[in-house]
């Protein structure tokens, strides 16, 4: 091909094309790669977002739970309840219109404000309970942004709430309200009452509050653990709301909302004016995949029709899943890539000219003493000996080749060098020698998945000890930090001089180590080590006022008997360690499941 052109032509001509055709299926790859990747980027970008959200509301929820567990169990709930119970017991026959009448009819207030009201003036026993506990109660609400709080005995009767709204002093089990969701926990509840059991109802509309709202109840037992009645909290929307309506990182038209296993969404969606709780339907893919328990991001038509990016998962509360969504549009994202595509076509442009006009002079400059060798070789063949040979006094890149050769490859010497130095460097503990924590994990890592691949018998173990060192801070305060630097190094002597070829020693933070026998299969043998390690880690020390000596304490867990991870394994040994400490130190403690449970 080209054979018989003159290599002045055909040498640019080749370099032009081939530098064109490079540029562009390179530009054509990295148009195509950038493109995906701004995807992928945007992708985890809208799944971090969801996580956020996701975890913002598990901290929520699970705040309400641990708050509906400490107030079920204080005494003041527990003392209300028996009181407004007895209270309940000495009222008119027709409680709930007697009630009614003085705390709502009569209730000065308007009826988002009813709870402003202390008490009722008909110095009953019911009001002067209702004054001693409903300041305190109605604190409790507005500090924790809860909607109302319910006290409910055995029989169903609504003895007290906070708010004063219509399902005050109604019959839960026969009322007028008999069917609605804080109905359905208190039946919960009441039905099987259990301490530290919680009975959650979904969001739903709620007539007495004209508005959505959830509820959350548990038991509540006197000190003789004698069942009393139920503790409910209604929880409204808007904390929910809070959460989700976030912007920040959504762009134009990004949003998170919450759907539940109804398709109807459960917070209101930012590009809706007039509210979507309980009123937006969203039956796309996404929530339905949510809802099965899958998390993931795809292109989707979304309840407005729009194509968007939807990321996905599920958020599961007492027995209540929803489907949680992070979603933008699918134009937003790629109008960066339509920039791009832009930006590339005008560049691509200027580049091949600039190619061709820089690239034919460039080639005719490496053409010519192309020609000018091949004319001199020519008279060399023709034996014309006595020709002067100017492309050896040539100093640019022919003559400077092996030079610079040369000085890659003392260049690639040290380079291999300093790179070993900063790996040992990385791996091991500047001051004595020892492993690092990161590089003994590790190592430790490495170990656990041989020893599984290999099938060992349950009676060989690995083993892994913590040690700290006893009365260490008083050698830094004492004699001060250069003594106990040596004190360290010789410390790291004696423990590598003890287990020797056995395992792997690491310094891990100030005066604690990490030991890893891997050599050591037995209990016996892994005591033995640990019992020489006791008696070799040992030092006495003596100042003008005391004397004292550093000993060891050491922990020990083994693998698989107490876990099968690294991480697990190491907290487990650092429990032990903690133990043999507490028993009177240079000691060793084996972990056992004790440790966990107290």
């Amino acid at each position: 091909m080209l054979k018989d052109l003159r290599i002045t032509k055909k040498f640019p001509a080749v370099m032009i094309s081939f530098t064109l055709a490079s540029v562009a299926i390179t530009g054509i790859i990295a148009f195509r790669s950038a493109s995906n990747e701004l995807k992928k980027a945007s992708q985890a970008k809208l799944s971090a977002l969801l996580e956020s959200r996701k975890a913002a509301l598990e901290n929520y929820f699970n705040v309400i739970e641990k708050d509906l567990e400490f107030h079920s169990q204080s005494p003041l709930v527990v003392s209300a309840i028996e009181k407004f119970i007895d209270a309940w017991q000495q009222l008119p026959e027709k409680k709930e219109a007697y009630l009614k009448q003085i705390y709502i009819k009569n209730n000065p207030f308007a009826k988002s404000q009813r709870s402003a009201m202390l008490s009722a003036d008909d110095n009953s026993p019911y009001s002067l309970t209702h004054q001693e506990y409903h300041p305190v109660l109605r604190s409790l609400i507005s500090t924790r942004s809860f909607y109302d709080l319910f006290l409910i005995d055995p029989q169903g009767n609504l003895i007290y709430s906070v708010a004063k709204e219509n399902d005050f002093a109604s019959n839960l089990l026969t009322g007028q309200w008999k069917q609605s969701h804080l109905a359905d926990v208190f039946n919960q509840v009441n039905a099987n009452p259990q301490l530290g059991r919680h009975c959650y109802a979904d969001f739903a509309y709620y007539a007495p509050s004209d508005e959505p709202a959830s509820f959350i109840a548990t038991a509540v037992f006197d000190k003789q653990k004698n069942y009393l009645g139920v503790f409910a909290l209604q929880m409204p929307i808007s904390p929910m709301n809070k959460v989700m309506q976030v912007t920040a990182g959504m762009g134009e038209s990004g949003e998170t909302y919450v759907v539940g296993d109804d398709l109807l969404m459960r917070s209101d969606s930012r590009f809706l004016a007039d509210g979507s709780i309980l009123k937006t339907r969203v039956d796309t893919s996404s929530v339905h995949q949510a809802l099965d328990g899958y998390t993931g991001c795809q292109v989707i038509k979304d309840y407005r029709g729009i194509d968007v990016y939807s990321a996905y998962c599920n958020l599961d509360f007492q027995g209540v899943r929803w489907a949680v969504l992070a979603e933008v549009d699918k134009a937003e994202i790629q109008q960066p890539v339509y920039a791009m595509t832009r930006f590339l076509t005008a560049s691509g442009l200027v580049i091949v000219i600039s190619i061709f006009v820089v690239g034919y002079t460039i080639s005719r400059d490496i053409a010519n003493p192309i020609v000018s060798m091949t004319k001199i070789m020519n008279r060399l063949a023709n034996n014309k000996l006595n020709v002067e040979i100017e492309v050896s006094e040539r100093q640019d890149e022919v003559g400077n080749m092996a030079k610079a050769m040369i000085v890659f490859k003392q260049n690639a010497i040290e380079r291999e060098k300093l790179q070993q130095k900063l790996i040992h460097v990385a791996r091991h503990d500047t001051l004595t020698g020892l492993a690092t924590r990161n590089y003994a994990m590790e190592q430790l890592d490495k170990l656990i998945e041989n020893f599984e691949k290999q099938d060992k018998p349950e009676d060989e173990l690995l083993a892994v000890m913590f040690a700290d060192l006893d009365n260490f801070k008083r050698v830094n305060d004492s004699l001060g930090h250069h003594v106990g630097d040596e004190l360290l190094k010789d410390i790291a002597r004696g423990i590598e001089k003890t287990i020797k070829q056995m395992g792997i020693a690491a310094r891990i933070g100030g005066d604690e180590f990490l030991i890893i026998l891997s050599e050591c299969n037995t209990i016996q043998s892994i005591e033995n080590v640990a019992r020489k390690l006791l008696k070799t880690i040992k030092k006495d020390f003596s100042t003008l006022n005391e004397s004292f000596q550093v000993s060891l304490s050491l922990g020990i867990a083994t693998f698989p008997k107490d876990s099968d991870d690294s991480i697990s394994l190491v907290k487990k040994a650092d429990m032990a360690m903690y133990k043999a400490k507490k028993s009177g130190k240079q000691a060793l403690y084996w972990f056992d499941e004790t440790l966990v449970k107290n």
